[in-house]
């Protein structure tokens, strides 16, 4: 039962495939060489994830992203508007913020006190006068970087030349606006610290090939071994994978599984419903849950069906996943690190629906999340956690028991890449959404693909 696999280029003309087939060889996980050309070719010109626009909702409010040596804020100014700057003072190069995030009525640097408004000029130097032929604004106002929010989500590259995320991403968009992630709440933040490279991290979540043998709790709520697969320009890709069904691999079983069970619990099934007649589970799953929706006042007009059912995960390149649900929003992926090509980070967000809409106890309706993290609408924004792999082998943080069994595997899948006895890995047809993130990888090594002639690949 093979997975199926189709290309598809942009209305713009940028095609999905590129002129060349990459090779996966160990030095492309290991290299320190590879891992600069890549800071050089792919982080510094590509359009990267930075963090939500909820934590933007004020002036003066802000956030900052690290990726590899360099660390940006993001900030709301007075008009409104969200700008991005280098977080490193025009006088001698200090880093001006050191939380996370927070909120200022002004930028100023704790070492020598230079002061920037929230839309990052220059307004103020202590001694200006002792500064020999003075101190120009327009010359040492913070160094801008590329800003752009979409349905809630906040997006940076530190190439000013760059053409706008809408060309980047083009109809991936479309496909995403119906689940309204701006409408959702963030329940948690997460980042891990692991011993891989950041490719090969990426690599575990863009194939259902270990589905079997390390995620056995899958068999009894999806299908991944017939998921669909789209290919995209620029490295991009999805997979759609059927849910409330199990995996057809195994023997069916006459009534839906106990993890099934629940979830048709929370949508006011009473239980046996479905006993003897599991295949009708998907069916009947979407006006089920358009009928809770419309009692809770939450509206699943603009999803289709599938979208009701099943799980989309999503590849932005070069290092996001977006795993979507109706009323569930994951957001995951690497960040290499600054040194090491051996070690990155891993970062995961997760958005609910608001509790108000997803739950009532008196009627048994709870719409397919976990009430543990769900948050009401008005409710403070939980803390960022931040840990380490042996955190999560020892139980004591977790990214959920799915991605918690991927970290794993992950540090010896990059100690195994070391070995002499490994030269270059070898692909099946169902793992090729690796192939072509790696194509892609190649391709942007190679050019920019965003700046020159579309359809040229």
């Amino acid at each position: 039962m093979p997975q199926k696999t189709r290309y598809v280029d942009f209305p713009d003309g940028a095609n999905a495939r590129t002129a060349r087939s990459a090779t996966l060889d160990a030095d492309r996980y290991t290299s320190s060489e590879i891992a600069k050309r890549e800071w050089e070719c792919i982080w510094k010109r590509t359009w990267l994830f930075a963090g939500v626009a909820a934590d933007l909702e004020e002036p003066g409010d802000y956030f900052v992203y690290e990726i590899g040596r360099e660390s940006i804020v993001v900030m709301r100014d007075e008009r409104e508007e969200v700008s991005a700057y280098y977080n490193v003072c025009q006088h001698r190069g200090n880093r001006i913020f050191a939380n996370d995030r927070g909120c200022v009525a002004e930028v100023t640097c704790p070492y020598h006190g230079w002061t920037y408004g929230l839309d990052g000029r220059l307004e103020r130097v202590p001694d200006a006068e002792r500064f020999r032929g003075g101190i120009s604004a327009d010359e040492r106002s913070l160094k801008k970087v590329l800003v752009e929010v979409c349905a809630g989500l906040v997006w940076i590259n530190m190439n000013l030349a760059a053409a706008p995320l809408k060309s980047f991403l083009g109809p991936i968009l479309d496909q995403l606006s119906p689940y309204h992630f701006e409408s959702m709440l963030l329940v948690k933040e997460q980042t891990v610290s692991l011993g891989a490279n950041w490719k090969t991290a990426k690599d575990n979540f863009l194939e259902q090939y270990h589905v079997d043998y390390i995620h056995p709790q899958h068999a009894s709520m999806v299908d991944c071994c017939n998921s669909e697969n789209e290919l995209w320009p620029y490295g991009h890709s999805c997979t759609r994978v059927e849910g409330f069904v199990t995996n057809p691999r195994y023997p069916i079983p006459d009534d839906p599984p106990i993890i099934m069970k629940l979830g048709l619990k929370g949508l006011g099934f009473q239980g046996d419903e479905f006993d003897g007649r599991l295949s009708d589970v998907r069916g009947a799953v979407p006006e089920r849950k358009r009928a809770a929706g419309r009692e809770l006042g939450y509206d699943y007009s603009d999803l289709s069906d599938e979208q009701l059912t099943d799980i989309w995960q999503y590849d932005f390149f070069p290092n996001l996943f977006m795993t979507v649900r109706a009323e569930e929003l994951w957001i995951y992926g690497p960040r290499p690190h600054p040194t090491d090509s051996d070690q990155c980070y891993f970062d995961k967000w997760t958005l609910q629906i608001p509790k108000e809409v997803a739950f009532d106890e008196a009627r048994g309706y709870a719409l397919g999340i976990d009430p543990g993290m769900a948050r009401p609408s008005g409710s403070d924004r939980p803390d960022k956690e931040v840990f380490t792999r042996d955190d999560v082998i020892a139980g004591r943080n977790s990214m959920t028991i799915t991605v918690d069994q991927d970290i794993y595997y992950l540090n010896d899948m990059q100690n195994g890449m070391h070995s002499q006895g490994f030269d270059s890995a070898v692909l099946n047809e169902d793992e090729v959404r690796v192939q072509h993130f790696h194509d892609w990888v190649d391709e942007w090594m190679r050019r920019d693909p965003l700046s020159e002639p579309v359809g040229d690949a």
